[in-house]
């Protein structure tokens, strides 16, 4: 008898920590695109640019920083008249330049953008932000 309340009791507790660690998983787990990636760093594969995602698809929801000869511009939606279409968990599109761009999650360090109607395609690739601390430490490029 003792046997079978001991044995009941550890089912119980097994089944209440799987239960609770099922849970937690599922509240942490992001549910758009931009909230998947805010605040994250990413660069192409010749490291001229930094670009980040911010969770604010009314917003500045992308922001680019481009090395120059010494120094670095800034650029976000709004300077270049980027507009914010739609997203779901793996993709987000906006309308820029007079194309559709599809940026569309890869795996957990590349990031895919590609234009809608072909022939142009970039990749990401998950940085730290010390790559941009090093960038901002050079002047705004004045041209």
């Amino acid at each position: 008898m003792k046997t079978s309340y001991n044995s009941s009791f550890i089912l119980i507790l097994f089944s209440l920590i799987l239960f609770s660690c099922s849970n937690s998983d599922k509240s942490e787990e992001c549910s758009s695109f931009l909230e998947c990636l805010d605040g994250t760093y990413w660069t192409t594969d010749n490291n001229q640019s930094i670009w980040t995602f911010n969770d604010k698809k009314d917003g500045a929801y992308l922001e680019v920083y481009i090395s120059g000869y010494n120094c670095y511009s800034y650029e976000n939606n709004f300077i270049v008249n980027a507009e914010f279409k739609y997203q779901t968990k793996l993709n987000l599109s906006e309308d820029f330049n007079g194309s559709n761009w599809l940026y569309s999650i890869v795996n957990d360090s590349i990031i895919e953008k590609i234009k809608a109607t072909g022939g142009n395609t970039t990749y990401f690739y998950k940085t730290d932000k010390s790559y941009l601390d090093e960038l901002l430490e050079l002047d705004e490029c004045n041209y």
